[in-house]
């Protein structure tokens, strides 16, 4: 196992103005990042974000970073950027259901690059039906239009299926915002 690759230049527009961290987060290689005084985000205490509405989505910088930095393939950072706003919001409504299966996605990303078809296997298959099921509360939720984004995760994790790692790398999906703007 080692580094996550730079995806380079895909092609998806910046969302944020922050600045990415020093490397992407893989456990065992580089320092954990928020436990370690080392780490590229120490912080011994995470405080809670504040409530939030998703019609604010446009500006709500942890959600734009967290998009920044998942289509950079920071997908430890993304979950972490994202885990406050889901904290905030209400159980089982779309929002919610959004963050929580992107984390899951994110992690199931993580976990195809460690080489751990199990765990990436679960992690992306509850990550997707939380994504489809937000899907069918609310189709357009913080910029994404999210039977697309579904389905593109669907297709890219098939292969888990058939007990093959897909490849971290070019296939992976972006998200894209701007979806009912």
């Amino acid at each position: 196992m080692d580094e996550i690759p730079d995806p380079g230049d895909r092609g998806v527009p910046r969302y944020s103005q922050r600045a990415f961290p020093a490397y992407r987060y893989v456990p065992g290689i580089q320092p954990h990042p928020r436990r370690d005084p080392t780490g590229h985000s120490y912080q011994p205490q995470q405080d809670r974000h504040p409530p939030w509405a998703p019609e604010e989505w446009r500006t709500l910088d942890d959600w734009l970073y967290g998009v920044d930095l998942f289509n950079r393939f920071y997908f430890w950072e993304a979950h972490e950027a994202w885990e406050g706003l889901w904290a905030a919001v209400e159980r089982d409504r779309p929002a919610s259901l959004l963050l929580q299966g992107l984390i899951q996605i994110a992690a199931a990303l993580l976990k195809t690059h460690m080489g751990r078809l199990s765990a990436a296997r679960v992690l992306s298959g509850e990550g997707l039906d939380k994504l489809q099921r937000a899907a069918l509360m609310h189709p357009t939720l913080l910029g994404l239009h999210l039977p697309s984004v579904a389905e593109r995760f669907a297709h890219y994790f098939a292969a888990l299926e058939r007990n093959e790692l897909p490849v971290v790398g070019p296939a992976v999906p972006a998200l894209e915002l701007g979806a009912g703007s």
